[in-house]
């Protein structure tokens, strides 16, 4: 949990002003009984309104003083809370940034958003709490104890058997709630992942006609979570009506005895009111208390969460090298991969070069391994077995962030992100110019764009599939890069657009490109063509040689030849 707390660092100063308002507004709060007692028995008994005008100022003057340090600690524990989150948040979405394929499969993504949103917010709470009421009840109730000792009546067991009774009450409540905390959270993932999956699925969920399946999947969890939190918030709630007869039974107890001591003269009616002041204070510190220990398994089950993201071991992590000289070639060496909880490999002795000013393509069918080779490269993976090197040395004496710089990589699935035209090109080049921006979508074949300024919603959902995978061409090649990896990113594209993006690529001078595709078309021109089945290389050459040599190389050729052929 060290991590949890290194938010709070810089925040010391605003902690210390939250203490020190606690401790006035405390100071007030303990006065204001006694002021009470002086009035009754010296104000009113002796008929003095003199002392009962200034005793009243004073009172009032000591409510204004603790009115305004409840402000101030209201103040300073919502801006502590609040930048605490914050910074808190930060911290998570950086780790995240640097997880692996294998970490973002141990905590999924839709778990991942609710740690970074839900999780957090918890966390946010209960800091405002232990401010404004974890600290402040101690002080309140001790302080109360101290004051109502102080009066020298024989009454404190009632403050003791009410305190007991108190006690019983919330650790039954607590053991009743404690183990629901935990699934409300693991229920909140299941939601999110849930409802993830039908936002994204709504074309696949009308196009088979499954609403009412999906509806009837969602509405099953929605209703246990309904269920558990009915069932929490009704023990929780049944304490305010416990706890208000608890209390007022004490106070029929206090008068009930104290009428007994004041008749016999040994206590004083004001005394009698201001026992009952400080008895009430005293059992509402212990409720505040309690009322945060109720809520405290969820926040554990929230610190545990964020603090499992924070503590995750990062599986691909910096080298030493922090240069890679230009026109590098990149070496697969007897490279393995198996993906975690597998038993079978993905990928078996690997071996193949990249060189500069060469094209290497990659063909297979669908789960041969060709994207996670690809995924090898920028070390969004690491093989489990064998090398890839850059000159000789192992990519992973590299720094990821020299290593990246050195790559272009353009994903099977277009991604775009909520901005404009130029603010995705730049994500390639954070420097790019109009005119290079220009360029590239030239270079890409887009020629749907008129104003760099147009709109990109979330996903790129108002552009077609092909316009996406065209956009996501142009913002990786309007950097300069070493390497430039394609995985499949021209399936979209008619093979007239492709053949132009094709041509333009060549521009791409002194470069290697790997370019992996389950058409022809789009690889027959490389300078080698790697034919993958089953995670193994079974041959590898130009596309006339694995025509004439490799039965399934062959095999793919004929069958699309043939459809171009009707087509054309």
């Amino acid at each position: 949990m060290k991590q949890l707390l290194t938010p709070m660092k810089n925040k010391i100063g605003q902690i210390f002003a939250i203490f020190l308002f606690l401790l006035i507004q405390v100071y007030c709060d303990l006065t204001l009984p006694q002021y009470t007692a002086d009035i009754v028995n010296i104000g009113i008994q002796n008929t003095d309104f003199n002392f009962i005008l200034v005793t009243g100022e004073m009172m009032l003057l000591m409510v204004a003083i603790s009115a305004l340090a409840t402000v101030g600690v209201s103040y300073f524990s919502s801006r502590v809370s609040s930048g605490y989150a914050k910074d808190l948040r930060k911290i998570v979405y950086t780790k995240v940034l640097k997880f692996s394929n294998h970490e973002l499969n141990e905590i999924s993504r839709s778990s991942l958003i609710t740690r970074s949103t839900n999780d957090i917010n918890q966390l946010q709470s209960v800091l405002a709490m232990i401010f404004t009421t974890l600290l402040f009840a101690p002080l309140l109730g001790i302080g109360s104890i101290i004051k109502a000792f102080e009066l020298g009546t024989d009454l404190s067991w009632i403050i003791a058997v009410t305190f007991v009774a108190v006690i019983i009450l919330l650790v039954i409540v607590i053991f009743k709630v404690l183990p629901y905390f935990k699934l409300i959270q693991e229920l909140t993932d299941t939601l999110n992942r849930i409802s993830r999956e039908i936002l994204i699925g709504i074309p696949v969920i009308k196009a088979f006609v499954r609403q009412d399946y999906e509806e009837k999947k969602f509405d099953k969890v929605n209703k246990e979570f309904y269920d558990i939190n009915i069932y929490v918030f009704k023990t929780v709630l049944i304490m305010l009506p416990l706890m208000t007869l608890i209390m007022n039974l004490m106070v029929v107890l206090i008068l009930y005895f104290g009428a007994y001591d004041a008749l016999n003269g040994s206590i004083l009616t004001g005394d009698i009111i201001a026992f009952i002041q400080y008895a009430t204070q005293v059992v509402t510190s212990f409720l505040m208390i309690g009322a945060f220990f109720i809520i405290l398994p969820r926040i554990l089950v929230s610190g545990r969460r964020v603090n499992e993201v924070l503590t995750t071991e990062l599986t691909i992590t910096d080298g030493e090298l922090d240069t890679i000289k230009p026109n590098s070639t990149i070496e697969f060496k007897n490279v393995c991969y198996k993906y975690p909880g597998s038993e079978k490999e993905t990928l078996k002795d690997i071996n193949f070069s990249l060189k500069p000013n060469k094209t290497t393509a990659i063909i297979g069918g669908t789960g041969s391994g060709k994207s996670t080779i690809l995924n090898l490269i920028p070390r969004l993976q690491d093989p489990t077995s064998g090398e890839i090197l850059i000159d000789g040395k192992d990519i992973k004496n590299y720094k990821l962030k020299s290593l990246r710089e050195k790559i272009s990589f353009t994903p099977q699935k277009a991604i775009l992100f909520q901005g404009t035209i130029k603010s995705n090109l730049k994500t390639g080049k954070t420097d790019a110019t109009d005119d290079e921006i220009r360029n590239a979508l030239t270079l890409a074949q887009v020629d749907f764009v008129e104003n760099l300024e147009e709109e990109v919603t979330q996903g790129g959902s108002n552009f077609s599939g092909g316009q996406k995978q065209r956009l996501s061409i142009a913002r990786s090649i309007i950097g300069q890069h070493d390497f430039y990896l394609f995985d499949d990113c021209f399936s979209a594209l008619d093979m007239n657009t492709e053949r132009k993006i094709k041509e333009n690529l060549k521009g791409l001078s002194e470069s290697s490109i790997l370019i992996v595709s389950q058409r022809i078309s789009t690889i027959m021109d490389a300078d080698e063509i790697l034919v993958i089945d089953n995670g193994e290389i079974i041959d590898r050459g130009t596309h006339e040689s694995l025509v004439e040599n490799c039965e399934i190389y062959r095999e793919i050729a004929n069958t699309q030849i043939d459809t171009m052929e009707e087509l054309l």
